[in-house]
């Protein structure tokens, strides 16, 4: 399998069929490029699950989870059946156009990125959105709070939009514990503290439905939630021997190439 995308909806019975259609379609035209579509329920109390299987799409799953746990606990329920050689998790709206996800795919896929997200704060991204004051506010203090102290030379940990390699995701996603807005930041930081290879890329904006975080509420939490996160690194929470193997860079232990060592020779002799 190349691509898995995984995408979790919540009470999204307004929309769930038109965004199911349409990224189906463009999955689609990538052919040869196998993939499989992963949509998960967050336990919503409308009828999202039944809209999205009823549309019977080639290639896809539907994963309905018993209750709602948040965001990041419905990616985390999807990246654990997925099997692409990349990884994709988007919003439920599709907000960024759909060549984005073609892109994300095909540079991990060709270039080997670890890990590749969306920014909107880049050259070429076009994103607008009117904020109130209050939340336009809390935003830059957020945002500044996780460049800080968290993940500093990230510009945007939010945008809705992440590729993966893979085998980093299979050992990224189980070691998460935030379940909910805050889990981008957290495996951001996980991915930085590993020294895996990020490539951010420019989004546009297609669409934005209306969004579930309540900026103060959501907003206190995730800052608490990230506050904790180096203690949680400090104590051996995020151990993975996997990850620490994908990111190796001991170049000391390995012989050099013959290719090199022609050359070396060659330079040697001159």
């Amino acid at each position: 399998m190349d691509l898995s995308l995984v995408i979790p909806v919540f009470n999204s019975a307004s929309f769930a069929a038109e965004s199911a259609t349409l990224v189906h379609t463009y999955l689609t035209s990538l052919s040869p490029l196998r993939f499989e579509l992963i949509f998960v329920d967050d336990g919503s109390s409308d009828a999202s699950a039944d809209i999205l299987e009823s549309l019977h799409l080639p290639h896809t799953h539907i994963v309905r989870l018993p209750q709602n746990v948040g965001k990041f606990g419905a990616i985390c329920a999807g990246m654990k059946i997925a099997t692409g050689d990349c990884r994709i998790f988007t919003d439920g709206d599709i907000p960024y156009e759909l060549e984005a996800i073609g892109y994300i795919s095909d540079t991990i896929l060709t270039r080997n990125f670890h890990v590749v997200i969306g920014d909107r704060t880049l050259p070429g991204s076009e994103y607008a959105e009117r904020l109130s004051f209050v939340r336009s506010v809390v935003t830059q203090l957020f945002t500044a709070f996780v460049r800080i102290l968290v993940a500093g030379g990230l510009f945007d940990t939010q945008c809705g939009i992440k590729g993966f390699r893979g085998d980093v995701a299979s050992a990224l996603f189980p070691l998460l514990r935030d379940k909910e807005f805050s889990g981008d930041v957290e495996l951001l930081y996980i991915a930085l503290k590993y020294n895996l290879e990020i490539k951010r890329v420019p989004v546009r904006l297609r669409r934005q439905a209306p969004s579930s975080v309540r900026v103060m509420r959501h907003g206190l939490r995730m800052l608490r939630r990230i506050s904790k996160l180096r203690h949680a690194w400090f104590i051996g929470r995020y151990k993975s021997d996997e990850l620490a193997q994908i990111a190796d860079q001991s170049y000391w232990n390995r012989p050099l190439s013959a290719e090199t060592r022609y050359k070396a020779g060659g330079a040697m002799g001159d």
